[in-house]
């Protein structure tokens, strides 16, 4: 089915309507967020000489081809999760990593700790929907936890690190889990607009279910459904600094204050696009969540510019609680 035909479903079972201009707003965003982002597949080198992989499906790459990909794991990951500074302090180390990809967040994190502990326990959970036929080796220094790692999958225990990898769609396998109480969340899923189901109010409060309370959840996004969503669940938030091209991303914990900019504060208080992704089943289509999302969007948007919004027949919010 066509995205029109899909959206005006939508609009008619919600007992929306919209006129023709809106409606057409609404999908061209929608068409500008599923077009891909860069054109082909396979191993690409970044600009500082290490190598990643571009999705065919999404054309996003797994790591920043600017920055590069070992820079983006420690700089936008690693180092804003503190997991090095637990390393000093913790005998117990656990990490929650939300798409595995090439296994670099896993790999660079686990050499690291152990280059200040090597006596620490590390515990890692991680999670894929599918994995890559073909994996870039990491440089030297990284090399060999990361083949320990990819030669044991999917799960193994090794001289102090337990590891295990949940294959399929992370939502149906992150119920699985009864307990974790991760230090650490390494959010690395493809950019919200590709990948909507991972980035939903109800996918992140599955997450901070497995949270220890002193946990740091870190992603490259900073997009403003992820910070509503986040700021709904309860999480206070700051911002990680820039890496390469990018911007920088989020950090988000339940101890401790607020930290964003004030016009990073300004937007999520008054962007229409500030509204979470809903998944209240966790199982909705990617689509079904965009659309959902966007429709909501304009509606505010009405509100916002003095027009009366029609009522939808249903409501999808989300509770705080």
């Amino acid at each position: 089915m066509k995205i029109e035909e899909l959206v005006r479903s939508y609009l008619m079972h919600a007992g929306i309507s919209l006129p023709e201009e809106r409606l057409k707003s609404i999908l061209l965003e929608l068409s500008l967020w599923l077009k891909p982002s860069l054109k082909g597949e396979g191993i690409v080198k970044t600009e500082q000489g290490d190598y990643t992989l571009l999705h065919p499906r999404y054309g996003e790459p797994y790591h920043s081809l600017s920055a590069g990909a070992v820079r983006e794991c420690i700089e936008k990951f690693l180092i804003p999760s503190r997991l090095l500074e637990k390393a000093q302090r913790l005998k117990r180390i656990r990490l929650l990593d939300i798409g595995f990809g090439l296994g670099y967040n896993v790999a660079i994190a686990v050499k690291s700790i152990r280059d200040i502990n090597p006596l620490a326990q590390i515990e890692v959970l991680s999670f894929e929907k599918e994995l890559p036929e073909e994996v870039p080796p990491l440089p030297e220094k990284f090399r060999a936890i990361h083949e320990k790692i990819w030669k044991n999958l999917p799960c193994f225990e090794d001289k102090g690190m337990t590891f295990r990898l949940y294959l399929g769609d992370a939502r149906e396998r992150i119920r699985e889990i009864g307990d974790f109480s991760a230090h650490a969340v390494f959010h690395d899923a493809f950019s919200p607009y590709k990948n909507p189901e991972m980035w939903s109010y109800h996918f992140l409060a599955q997450v901070k279910r497995l949270m220890n309370p002193e946990g740091v959840w870190v992603s490259y996004s900073s997009s403003l459904p992820l910070r509503k969503a986040l700021r709904e669940l309860g999480f206070k938030l700051s911002s990680t600094s820039g890496v390469g091209r990018k911007r920088g991303g989020t950090i988000a914990y339940l101890i401790g204050e607020d930290a964003l900019e004030e016009r990073e504060e300004w937007k999520l208080h008054t962007s229409p696009y500030a509204l979470p992704f809903l998944d209240p089943e966790l199982k909705r289509e990617p689509l079904d969540i965009l659309i959902d999302y966007r429709v909501r969007v304009e509606l505010l948007k009405m509100a916002q510019g003095g027009l009366e919004p029609p009522t939808p027949r249903f409501s999808a919010g989300c509770s705080t609680n």
